[in-house]
This record gives structure tokens, sequence and C-alpha cells, in this order.
């Protein structure tokens, strides 16, 4: 992986800020600003509208303030492909998640993966702080830090917990986050706001419960039993190759059944999912060791059949594609060559 891939890069700040009296000026207005969404009234007026937005702040990390005065409705037409932090300052706010309700005031925050969101109701009188996140960066980050692909999506638990201490400590840095301190931190120190990602990334990541907590515990070694370590040695011997299942199995000296028990029990995933993060393993150290191997010649070696599902696991897997990684490596090589 690119050595300052989660050092995070500082760029320019774009500012947005907008008061609107109006429902349809308001949608207006988001969509300006890169939100397309649904705004429906609760109650017999529109109300106040207002948005303050520091995009890309930095890398894959934008922060925002809404208020509304009257109660209503959002709904995005859009799914944005990571998480939100939001922190309420005033008035409560309700999200569905399909079938589950979750209700957050102003003691709490909740962090959410906007692919499950349906909607979110506002009360009136009320303001949210809210930090969006690209879904890459959390990847990325848990890759580096489990030194495994990431063959599952993070799964978070939304609401902080008020008795833990960590996640209220974090909640109180986030919210001191400001637009008055943010913006004026980005314009006199841009090269230590460039680093506020990786920063974040490592507190959400170490102090908020998701399902990869135990790969991420320094102390969780998992022992695995003879038969499963037979077959990871089996897979990974095999890796370049098309992998018979029965002579798996035969490796394995027990049932199939009893294998593949084996597996969610003490690894957490399918024997098909932790054959394939080998293979995508295996593709990326050989991407990082000759980047210039064009991706879908080191796709096939690997035995990865269709380059555009590849694509796809691979950024999925790691939290960047196959041939943004070629190419922050040749970049690499290029500036080493030239001495700079």
């Amino acid at each position: 992986m690119p050595a300052d891939f989660h050092k995070g890069t500082a760029h320019p700040a774009r500012t947005r800020h907008f008061v609107a009296h109006d429902i349809d000026e308001a949608i207006e207005h988001f969509a300006a600003c890169g939100f397309r969404l649904a705004l429906q009234p609760l109650g017999a007026r529109s109300g106040r509208i207002e948005f303050n937005a520091i995009s890309r702040a930095c890398d894959g990390m934008s922060f925002f303030r809404t208020s509304f005065e009257e109660p209503v409705e959002i709904r995005h037409h859009e799914i944005f492909d990571g998480f939100q932090i939001v922190t309420p300052m005033s008035g409560s706010t309700t999200i569905m998640l399909g079938d589950d309700t979750i209700e957050c005031a102003r003691s709490g925050s909740i962090l959410l993966d906007m692919r499950e969101v349906k909607s979110a109701r506002r009360s009136a009188r009320s303001e949210n702080y809210t930090i969006q996140i690209e879904q890459r960066l959390l990847t990325h980050r848990l890759f580096e830090l489990t030194g495994a692909p990431v063959l599952r999506r993070l799964c978070f638990t939304p609401q902080f917990d008020a008795r833990n201490h960590a996640s209220q400590a974090l909640r109180a840095f986030l919210s001191a986050l400001d637009r008055t301190m943010l913006l004026p931190t980005l314009e006199e120190a841009p090269h230590s706001a460039g680093r506020l990602s990786a920063l974040l990334i490592d507190l959400i990541l170490e102090i908020l419960p998701h399902n990869y907590q135990d790969a991420l515990s320094r102390h969780a070694k998992v022992i695995v039993p003879k038969h499963v370590r037979r077959a990871i040695d089996h897979i990974e011997r095999h890796a370049d190759g098309s992998l018979a299942l029965e002579d798996l199995v035969a490796a394995s000296g027990v049932s199939l059944r009893a294998l593949q028990y084996g597996f969610q029990k003490f690894l957490g995933v399918s024997i098909s999912e932790y054959e394939r993060s080998v293979r995508l393993d295996r593709a990326r150290r050989d991407i990082e060791r000759n980047p210039g191997e064009r991706v879908a010649v080191v796709a096939k070696r690997w035995n990865f059949s269709n380059f555009t599902r590849f694509n796809t696991q691979f950024e999925a897997a790691f939290g960047i594609s196959a041939v943004a990684l070629r190419a922050s490596r040749n970049q690499h090589a290029e500036l080493r060559e030239t001495g700079e």
C-alpha cells in the first residue's frame, strides 16, 4: 500500500453556507452543495433552514451543520458509500433503518452506515453537527491495522455508549471540531490538517464497537485447530491455480461440514471467502512489487477471470482500487529515480 495513503491529504477547503425559508429553495441549495435529497415538512410551514459545510476538509471527510426551525423528514436520492457521525446540538433526530428506528438527542451521538438509512426526521428547532467519512478510508486503515483483506463490510454499533468514557471523550472531541475551530486550522496549519483524517479514523476504529474489534485487538491471537491449519496451508500453496474442494477436504482430514464449521468459528469467514482473500492479497503484493505490470495480467495470474469483479473486490478489501495502487507505486518509483 502507498506508505502515505492513511495520512490524509490537505485539500483547499470548500465552504458552503445558505439560509432558506422555502423547502424547494432549500432543496436546490442542498443539490448545489452535492446533496440530492427530498425534504418533507411535518408541520404547517417550512421555517428557517440553515446549512454550513466544509467539503473535502481533509481526504475523504466533510464537516457540516444543519438547522431546521420546523420539523422535517429527509430522504436521500443518492446513497453515500460511507458513514456519518451525527451529533445533535439541539432538538432530536430520528433515523429510520428499515425495520429499526434510532433516536438521538443532544446528549448523544450516532454513527450511521448511510447505505442503511431510509430516512431521517428532525424535530423543531433542531441543529446537528455531522462528520461524513468515505468508506474507503476506514477499509484501508482497517487493512493496515489487521494485515488482512477486509472481506465483509465494516459494521458499527450506531449509538455511542453514554456509559463508556472513551466514547464520550471521542464525542467531545468531534463536537469541538466545529466550523469556528476547523476552518482556521485548515487555513493556518494545512499540513497538520491533512493528517486529521488519519487521527479520526484511528479513534473511530479503536473506540467504537464494530465487527472487526477482535481482529484489531493486539492480544487476540487466534489458535486454529489442526484440520483448519492444514486447509489454510493447502490454500496458500495452491492460490495461483484452481482449488478443488475435494482436494482441500482430503488435505484437512475432516468432512466438508466440519471444515466449513471450523472456518466460520475460528476465522469468521467461509472457505471461499478465505481463499479469495489469499488470492487478493497475492495480487496486491504483485502490484506493489512490480507496478509496471498490467493489472489485468496480475488478476489473471491469481485466477480472477472477471476483471471488473476483481477491481470491485480489490477496492472493497483494501480501500483502494488496483489501478490506483499501481499508479501510486509508479509515481513513487518515478520520484525515487529523479531523486525528489
